[in-house]
């Protein structure tokens, strides 16, 4: 086995359980064993509970095709854990994973993987002196280990019902959550699902973008202090995120808002076309809630086998083949969806769809 292998397969093996976090003294406790390399570097922070990978893929591709040095980090994965932390749109190598996780790890006694994570990234960049990190939270924002970072710009993409546990019971606790990452003097902006009082209170100054992500993106690339150009950037989705194939469409939605907007995209493409759903979900997610907007949209439903721990098991699981055969003799579109876990098991059904730029994010070695 590769030390690459060795490395990352210990980090899968930590305790990545979504625990309730009090502060972010291990995340600050590391990055100053570190010297700080989040300091080195301007960055902008996004949080959200939809859409914020999608701004952050397409903001880091504007401001490289401007000619700028941009980190990007972002998570889940779909298929290495090398997708996460990215220069330029080039993934980190196994190499740099490896010197990376040999320097940070012996500073710490207990190891969590997204703070082991996100320093890495962090390092990373300021090793490579990047011109700017565009750094996506992973849960929340407050109390997020990303959250030792000082942005130029922090933006929320939306504020919607999902991981109600930890982060509330409620729309305005889960917007105070993700205000955290608003910090004094920077701007703040808000797609206009995110106009919420926790919010607004603290934004100051605060931007409104009232349409998508591409608007929301583009609302903030106006707001850095770099000459940027506007380009074709702000068209580009990251994998899996409405990603169109013909009649087939992967998307990895996951909760009730988040189908919502997907199955209104799909109604305005397709009006007249019969839509079959092939669905996995993880077991932390509000599964009657998103059922019972799939079934507003869906002519059929197909529930995916659980090949992943963190899937739930339906009964009568369809595989992908059977799904998509289905679909195809009723000419009707195929909607993949439900969770990022259910596309390691289509990477060879994607690796015969996708372009070649867009095979650069599957990496066969690694594990989910």
């Amino acid at each position: 086995m590769s030390r690459y292998l060795e490395l990352t397969n210990y980090l899968f093996s930590l305790n990545r359980s979504k625990q309730i976090k009090t502060d972010l003294s291990t995340s600050f406790d590391l990055a100053e064993k570190l010297d700080h390399p989040e300091r080195n570097f301007p960055s902008v922070h996004i949080a959200g509970t939809n859409g914020k990978g999608t701004v952050a893929y397409k903001m880091a591709a504007v401001l490289e095709e401007n000619g700028y040095r941009v980190g990007l980090f972002t998570s889940p994965h779909l298929f290495t854990y090398r997708e996460r932390i990215q220069i330029n749109r080039k993934m980190i190598s196994e190499k740099e994973v490896v010197d990376g996780l040999e320097k940070i790890l012996p500073l710490t006694k207990d190891p969590k993987f997204f703070e082991v994570t996100t320093l890495l990234a962090f390092d990373y960049f300021a090793e490579n002196e990047v011109d700017i990190a565009i750094i996506e939270a992973g849960l929340g924002g407050r109390l997020d280990a990303t959250n030792i970072i000082t942005p130029i710009l922090s933006i929320i993409t939306s504020i919607a019902m999902d991981h109600s546990s930890i982060l509330g019971e409620t729309l305005e606790e889960i917007a105070e959550e993700k205000s955290g990452i608003i910090k004094k003097g920077a701007p703040v902006v808000i797609g206009e699902n995110a106009e919420y009082d926790p919010i607004i209170k603290k934004a100051h100054p605060l931007y409104i973008a009232k349409k998508d992500g591409r608007s929301i993106a583009r609302k903030g690339l106006k707001l850095l202090p770099f000459d940027i150009q506007e380009t074709n950037g702000l068209r580009l989705n990251p994998p899996c995120r409405y990603e169109k194939h013909g009649d087939i469409i992967i998307d990895v939605a996951h909760n009730p808002s988040a189908f919502i907007h997907l199955f209104e995209m799909v109604k305005r493409d397709y009006p007249r076309r019969k839509i079959h759903v092939l669905l996995g979900m993880t077991r932390d997610k509000d599964i009657e809630g998103s059922l019972e907007v799939i079934r507003k949209y869906a002519d059929r439903i197909a529930f995916l086998p659980a090949k992943h721990p963190h899937l739930t098991t339906f009964e009568n699981p369809t595989s992908i083949e059977e799904g998509l055969s289905a679909a195809k003799k009723e000419g009707a579109i195929a909607v993949i969806t439900g969770s990022f876990y259910i596309m390691k098991e289509m990477q060879p059904l994607l690796k015969a769809l996708r372009s070649p730029e867009q095979k650069e994010y599957i990496h066969h070695s690694d594990r989910f």
